[in-house]
């Protein structure tokens, strides 16, 4: 029940017209994305019957011709709005650099936290190897007087 409306409209329309999303530009693509993945499930519910050997598909077509519609569709957005596709497209190569920034950042930080952990741990075996050798000396100086 809650998937009938998109195989319905999955069964009954072959080809979903994007264009009529395209005045709202890039802002209805997640939801189209969204909407198809939703309506995946669609290729494999069955209807069954009393009978096994009349059991069907509800949509009687292949993940592969799935997938083409998807991709008709995201194709039909990138051909309506080619101009913000390229300014989004531009948006996301600066956003990768920062990314990669960040992330060369946060690679250092990690390695200066380890490297600080690595000096704290030195540190403490050296006050350790310190205490051993004043107890030694200590013990020298009783012995000497």
């Amino acid at each position: 029940p809650q998937y009938a409306a998109r195989c319905k409209i999955l069964i009954n329309h072959a080809h979903l017209d994007m264009t009529p999303l395209l005045q709202w530009e890039l802002k209805c693509l997640p939801l189209a994305v969204g909407w198809f993945e939703r309506a995946t499930i669609c290729t494999t519910l069955s209807i069954h019957n009393s009978n096994p050997d009349l059991s069907r598909r509800i949509l009687e077509e292949s993940k592969e011709v799935f997938q083409n519609r998807i991709l008709t569709a995201l194709y039909e957005f990138v051909r309506g709005v080619p101009k913000k596709v390229l300014e989004r497209r531009d948006e996301l190569a600066l956003v990768a650099v920062y990314d990669d920034k960040i992330a060369m950042v946060e690679e250092e930080k990690k390695r200066i936290q380890e490297d600080v952990e690595s000096r704290k741990r030195k540190i403490t075996q050296l006050e350790e190897e310190n205490k051993r050798l004043r107890g030694i000396v200590e013990t020298v100086r009783n012995a000497l007087d």
